[in-house]
């Protein structure tokens, strides 16, 4: 008897959840994935407006770290150019640079459109 009035209490209410997840959080981690890359402006699939220039970088700090990679500085790039309410971007170069406190870093430098009529 004494379950079944846990099991018919335990129905009533739905519980009350706190998280410390943030809805922002989840808009900046999937912000590169609204930027399209094009490999140049001739294949751009619109009219598109040139908001400004971006660049990412990918930072190799210690000896055990994986090397600095153009995929990761291509992807704090697409972030930026998110950031810039920019939905594609063109890539102009990748480079490998020299820097303080990386043993390696990568940089991407890119422009960010947006396009309209895509």
């Amino acid at each position: 008897m004494l379950l079944s009035i846990f099991a018919a209490s335990g129905c009533a209410t739905a519980p009350n959840v706190e998280t410390n997840l943030d809805k922002e959080n989840f808009e900046q981690y999937f912000a590169a994935s609204t930027v399209r890359v094009y490999q140049d402006e001739t294949e751009l699939p619109g009219k598109g407006k040139l908001l400004g220039l971006v660049e990412g970088d990918s930072c190799k700090m210690k000896a055990n770290d994986k090397p600095a990679n153009a995929s990761d500085a291509r992807t704090m790039a697409r972030e930026r150019a998110a950031a810039l309410e920019a939905n594609a971007v063109v890539f102009t170069s990748c480079t490998l640079i020299e820097d303080q406190q990386c043993l390696e870093m990568m940089v991407c430098y890119g422009k960010a459109f947006q396009i309209h009529g895509k």
